[in-house]
């Protein structure tokens, strides 16, 4: 059965899914200037270690322990995305995100390098992506 006779012969996953659809909200100025602010915060973090910090502390504890971070993270968001309520996965995924942008700032990447690589991906037109 052909994708399109799918989901027309289903009209109320039809409907669910323009509602759904209409819930998606672009991302915003504000959104980027946070994700510019986050990634400040955990160099002046790495660059002051301030007490009581838990980046402080992940920063410690060095790149082994930051990476192992990041795979526990990705492993809960994908566990957390196979139920069906999206706050957990929307935690979870807040979570991965964090501990990415920590990873990176560790090893001192910049994150504007690694939006830069996945506009170059998909400016091509190939998608290519690791893996595939």
């Amino acid at each position: 059965m052909s994708a399109i006779k799918s989901r027309t012969s289903h009209p109320q996953k039809i409907v669910q899914n323009i509602i759904n659809m209409a819930d998606i909200k672009t991302i915003t100025q504000k959104d980027f200037e946070f994700l510019i602010e986050l990634e400040e915060l955990l160099y002046d973090r790495k660059e002051e270690m301030p007490d009581g910090s838990y980046t402080t502390s992940m920063y410690k504890k060095g790149l082994d322990k930051i990476a192992q971070k990041v795979g526990e993270e990705a492993v809960e968001t994908v566990i957390a995305s196979k139920n069906k309520k999206d706050k957990e996965t929307i935690g979870e995924a807040a979570d991965l995100i964090f501990h990415l942008m920590l990873l990176l700032a560790e090893k001192e990447i910049p994150l504007h390098k690694v939006i830069k690589k996945l506009r170059k991906r998909h400016s091509k037109g190939t998608h290519k992506h690791i893996g595939e």
